[in-house]
């Protein structure tokens, strides 16, 4: 034997026990691996075809008005005529709920990317139960109006000859100030 064949086996067997330890490695932890980014790129696969379905879907129901919507909002005219026939609506529903109009003030117009915010402050007058009433009829009230800021000060009736209640009636009179939003499609004029 030469020199050249006895370090051929040993090299050998040196090689075999390589293959086998890298063999080893692959089907272990490499290959649990590999598995756990392919299960990660099926669900974000998935997850994605999802995602497009939804945009899809979302700009479909963007594209055409939702039946009923145009009951929700006051009808497309100018800021001024929806602002007075907001006013008109309160006011209807506050003489229905038994309350007392002081004074309006019309408050500034929001348009955000869609539908355009018109508001009017009510200071009014009334007892409990009308301001419950009131509060009420503006929830119920078609276009859809939303009551905000409320509030709420008492107002103690001036008894004469009346002792023991510090000259404050059981049914006293509120005074209330509260903000009433309404919105109308399209854009500001």
């Amino acid at each position: 034997m030469t020199l050249f064949g006895r370090f051929r086996l040993p090299r050998l067997a040196a090689l075999a026990l390589l293959a086998l330890a890298v063999g080893l490695l692959w089907l272990g932890p490499v290959e649990a691996y590999l598995d756990l980014v392919a299960d990660g790129r099926q669900r974000l696969d998935k997850a994605e075809a999802t995602l497009q379905r939804y945009r899809t879907a979302a700009g479909a129901a963007a594209a055409q008005p939702a039946p009923g919507a145009a009951a929700l909002l006051f009808p497309q005219v100018p800021d001024s005529q929806a602002a007075a026939l907001l006013q008109e609506t309160v006011k209807s529903a506050a003489s229905a709920a038994q309350v007392q109009i002081q004074g309006f003030q019309v408050l500034r117009s929001d348009a955000a990317a869609g539908p355009v915010r018109i508001a009017v402050q009510v200071r009014a007058s009334g007892d409990i139960g009308g301001l419950g009433r009131f509060l009420y009829a503006i929830e119920a009230a078609r276009p859809v109006l939303y009551p905000d800021n409320l509030h709420v000060q008492s107002r103690p009736q001036q008894a004469v000859g009346q002792t023991g209640n510090g000259g404050a009636g059981a049914a006293g009179t509120l005074d209330f100030q509260l903000d009433v939003s309404a919105f109308k499609s399209g854009p500001s004029t």
